[in-house]
């Protein structure tokens, strides 16, 4: 996934300089962000929270020794 990070919804308000070339003509203006960056610290954790709650929508669940493994049963049938 490519930009798997830049969809991470975030909880909490987060500020950033203004990128490089963007000029304001408010001194010392920032960005709020909306969706989490590469690099930003929070942005692994805000990925595997989306996919969980995307998987567990569709009824997969996580083994209890290992929740980066999900999986889903049927009466044929196993994914993981």
């Amino acid at each position: 996934m490519n930009n798997a990070f830049l969809h991470g919804d975030l909880h909490e308000e987060i500020y950033m300089k203004l990128p490089q070339g963007i000029h304001s003509a408010f001194p010392g203006a920032v960005c709020r962000l909306q969706k989490s960056l590469y690099g930003l610290k929070q942005a692994s954790r805000q990925w595997y929270a989306k996919l969980a709650e995307v998987l567990y929508a569709r009824g997969y669940k996580h083994l209890v020794n290992d929740y980066s493994l999900f999986y889903k049963r049927s009466d044929s049938s196993a994914v993981f």
